[in-house]
C-alpha cells in the first residue's frame, strides 16, 4: 500500500471518528428538545469546542497522550450513545424526507454537491497550509511554555479553531483534515435555516439555505481547508444560542452561548472584532428580553456551571496572550501585517462606499458572461464611476492601495450576487421593519461593517473580513422574501439559481 493511499484510508477513519462524535451529540441534542436543523448546527460546533479543548491541553502540557487518550474515550462513549439512540434514525430520513417533498430537485442537487465535497475533504490538504500546522505540532509534542519563552519561535495567535487540525497532523497525515472545513460549512446550513424558520415557512428557509450555501468564497473554502470558515460557523452558531436561549432560559443555551463567545477568538481579526460586537448585543438581548434574576438563578443553582470555567478559560486565549506580551512584546505575526485605517472617519466612509462597489461586482459569473459575449467589463465600468463619484470628494482616504476593481480569476470567489441583491437589502428591511431581536441583530452587523470600515485600510484581499457580515445575516432573507410575495415558481427560480451559481463554483475551483 503506497504512502498516499495509507494516508487517505487513515484520513477516512478520522473522518468516521468525526462523524461518529458529531452524530452522537447530535441525538444528545435531540434528546433535549432541539428540532433538526438545531440539533445538527449545536453538534457540530459543541463537537469542535470538544476538540480544541482536548488538543488545547495537549499543547500548553506537552503531553500528546492526554488528547489521544481523551477522544479514545469519547469516541467509545460516542458508539454507544448511538447504539442506544438508535430509534432516533428513522425519524431523522422522515424528516429530510419531508423537506426533499417540498423541494425535491433543489434538495436532490444539494445533496449531491455536498457528497462531492464530502468526498474533497477527505483528500490532503495544500502544502501552504500544512506550514500554517508545523508550529502547533511542534508546541504540542514539546509544550507551550518551554518553547515560547524561545526568541527563535514566533509568537501565536489564537489558536481555538486551528488546533483543530491537529487531530489529524499529530499522526503525519495530511489527508482528512478538510473534514472540519465541510462540518462548518454544514452546520452554517442548518444554522441559517434554523433561524430562518423563526421568520419563514419551511420551503422559503430552505432557500434562505441554499442561496447562503451558494456563495462562491463560501463553497471555496468548505473544500479548501482555512479557519475563516470555521470561525464564521461558531459565530452563526453564537446567534442560534442567543436565539433559543431568549426564547426559553436553559442552562445548556446559555452555557453553550457563553462558550461560544470566547470560543470565536480565533486568528482571524474579523472574528476578534465581532465578538465583543456579539458579547454586547447577547447582554442588551437577554436581560432586556428576561432581567438578570432568571440567568443568576440558573447559573447558581447548577453545580454543573462550573464545568464551563476552565473551557472557558481556555478558550478566552488569556494564557496565549499573556506569554506572548511576556516573551515577545509584539504583536505576532498576521496581525502586524495589518494596514489600520489612517484616516478615521473620513476613511470609514470611503472605505463603506468601496466595499458595496465591490460586493455589487461580486457577480463574478454575469461579469465574464458580459466579458466573453459583449466585450464590455463590469468590473471597468464601474470603476470608471467610482473614480467620477467618490475620487474628487474622498480621493484615497481609508486606502492602503489604491482601488482597483478590475476582476481576476480570484474574484468569482466571493459572495456572489446573493450579498448584494439580497442579504443588504435584508438588513435594511430588518433594521426597519423586523421584530425588535431581529432588527438588533441587523444593527449589530451593521455596526460591524462600520468597525471594519473603520479599523482597517482597504486592500484588494479585504472581501474575507466581511464573510461574518454576509453569511452569519444571510438568515434574514427568509424574512425579507415573505409568502404573500414569495410565490412557488419564484421560490423554485431562486433555489434553481443558487443550484447553478453552486455547480458553477464547484466547478470552477476543482
Amino acid at each position: 500500500m503506497g504512502i498516499e493511499t495509507l494516508g487517505l484510508v487513515i484520513g477516512t477513519l478520522f473522518f468516521t471518528e468525526i462523524f461518529s462524535l458529531c452524530a452522537a451529540a447530535f441525538f444528545l441534542f435531540l434528546d433535549k428538545g432541539n428540532t433538526f436543523a438545531e440539533s445538527a448546527a449545536y453538534a457540530i460546533i459543541t463537537i469542535f469546542m470538544l476538540l480544541s479543548f482536548i488538543h488545547q491541553i495537549s499543547f500548553i502540557t506537552g503531553i500528546p497522550l492526554i488528547a489521544t487518550g481523551l477522544e479514545t474515550i469519547f469516541l467509545l462513549a460516542s458508539l454507544l450513545l448511538i447504539f442506544r439512540h438508535r430509534s432516533y434514525i428513522r425519524g431523522i430520513f422522515k424528516a429530510l424526507k419531508n423537506v426533499a417533498s417540498i423541494n425535491p430537485i433543489a434538495f436532490t442537487f444539494l445533496g449531491v454537491c455536498l457528497i462531492y465535497m464530502a468526498i474533497h475533504a477527505i483528500l490532503p490538504i495544500p502544502k501552504e497550509f500544512q506550514n500554517e500546522l508545523y508550529a502547533i505540532s511542534l508546541y504540542e509534542k514539546n509544550g507551550f511554555f518551554p518553547l515560547g519563552a524561545a526568541s527563535e519561535f514566533p509568537a501565536f495567535l489564537p489558536v481555538n479553531h486551528l488546533i483543530l487540525f491537529n487531530t489529524f497532523l499529530r499522526f503525519d497525515t495530511h489527508a482528512g483534515a478538510g473534514i472540519f472545513c465541510f462540518l462548518a460549512y454544514l452546520s452554517i446550513g442548518f444554522s441559517t435555516y434554523a433561524l430562518a424558520r423563526r421568520y419563514s415557512w419551511q420551503g422559503t428557509a430552505f432557500t434562505t439555505s441554499i442561496l447562503v450555501m451558494s456563495m462562491p468564497r463560501l463553497v471555496v473554502q468548505a473544500i479548501y481547508p482555512s479557519t475563516q470558515i470555521i470561525s464564521v460557523a461558531v459565530a452563526l452558531f453564537c446567534i442560534l444560542a442567543l436565539y433559543r436561549s431568549c426564547e426559553l432560559p436553559t442552562l445548556m443555551d446559555l452555557l453553550l452561548l457563553i462558550l461560544g463567545l470566547f470560543f470565536c477568538i480565533s486568528e482571524n481579526i474579523s472574528s476578534m472584532i465581532f465578538a465583543p460586537i456579539l458579547f454586547v448585543l447577547s447582554w442588551v438581548v437577554l436581560f432586556r428580553r428576561h432581567g438578570i434574576a432568571v440567568w443568576t438563578s440558573l447559573l447558581g443553582k447548577n453545580p454543573y456551571a462550573l464545568l464551563a470555567i476552565a473551557p472557558a478559560l481556555i478558550f478566552s486565549q488569556s494564557w496565549l496572550f499573556l506569554s506572548n506580551h511576556l516573551n515577545k512584546g509584539t504583536l505576532p505575526g498576521p496581525f502586524s501585517a495589518i494596514a489600520f485605517n489612517p484616516d478615521g472617519i473620513q476613511g470609514a466612509l470611503a472605505n463603506f462606499i468601496r466595499y458595496i462597489f465591490e460586493a455589487f461586482n461580486a457577480a463574478a459569473p454575469i461579469e465574464i458572461f458580459f466579458e466573453k459575449i459583449f466585450k464590455w467589463s463590469m468590473a471597468e465600468n464601474l470603476e470608471a464611476f467610482y473614480d467620477f463619484l467618490v475620487i474628487p470628494f474622498l480621493g484615497d482616504s481609508g486606502a492602503a492601495q489604491a482601488f482597483h476593481l478590475a476582476w481576476n480569476p480570484g474574484g468569482i470567489f466571493s459572495f456572489g450576487p446573493v450579498g448584494f441583491f439580497l442579504v443588504l437589502p435584508a438588513l435594511v428591511y430588518a433594521v426597519l421593519k423586523a421584530p425588535r431581536r431581529l432588527k438588533s441583530v441587523a444593527i449589530a452587523f451593521f455596526v460591524y461593517f462600520y468597525l471594519a470600515s473603520l479599523i482597517l485600510a482597504w486592500t484588494p484581499g479585504n472581501a474575507k473580513f466581511f464573510e461574518i457580515f454576509y453569511v452569519c445575516s444571510g438568515f434574514s432573507i427568509a424574512f425579507f422574501l415573505p409568502p404573500w410575495r414569495f410565490t412557488k415558481t419564484k421560490r423554485c427560480a431562486f433555489q434553481a439559481a443558487g443550484c447553478i451559481l453552486l455547480f458553477l463554483t464547484l466547478l470552477a475551483a476543482s
